[in-house]
């Protein structure tokens, strides 16, 4: 395997540490994980499990870079290593800000509005992290299927954006208003 493989499975391997460490943490403080879906529940899973694919396929394609139609210029799988690596961490920071209100979908419960850390720089940096995964797989993985499913994922994913701001508005009013006047949706 290339280095750059390892460098991409390094990225996936601490995403997942991190990613169950939170969710331990979110159980263990008795608060649920799923939520409610901020849009039409076939559309919501069905962007989560586009975007969940690409890395799938992103994860393949390092453990055996021969898979595929295309072969990735081994410049474009650097360049897609890094991306990856700019999305997990913005993805890791956005978790660890949301703490106790990281949720798949809509809390249910009471939560408060993050808008300190990362937050302060954009109002989604998850999905923002998200999204530069799925480019990075889309660059590393080229194929049409890869990229169908990058492209659809985002589209989902900022209407699920598009959900979760209305929800936001309707809880914290003002706040929410005051908050979007001085950070931009993604960057």
């Amino acid at each position: 395997m290339p280095l750059y493989s390892y460098v991409v499975l390094l990225a996936f391997t601490v995403l997942g540490v991190v990613f169950i460490l939170q969710a331990v943490r979110i159980r263990g403080e008795g608060s649920e994980f799923m939520g409610k879906p901020s849009i039409d529940k076939y559309y919501f899973f069905s962007g989560k499990v586009a975007i969940f694919t690409t890395w799938v396929l992103f994860i393949l394609k390092a453990i055996m870079p021969k898979t595929g139609y295309f072969p990735s210029p081994v410049y474009l799988c650097w360049i897609a290593a890094g991306i990856l690596w700019i999305g997990v961490i913005i993805v890791i920071f956005s978790m660890v800000g949301l703490g106790g209100s990281l949720k798949v979908g809509l809390p249910r419960a009471e939560t408060t509005l993050q808008t300190k850390g990362i937050y302060l720089v954009s109002r989604n940096p998850l999905y923002l992290g998200i999204y530069l995964m799925g480019i990075a797989s889309s660059l590393y993985f080229i194929d049409l299927i890869n990229i169908v499913f990058t492209i659809y994922g985002i589209y989902i994913h900022h209407q699920i954006i598009k959900g979760e701001e209305l929800f936001l508005a309707r809880r914290f009013g003002k706040d929410w208003k005051n908050y979007t006047a001085q950070v931009r949706r993604y960057l």
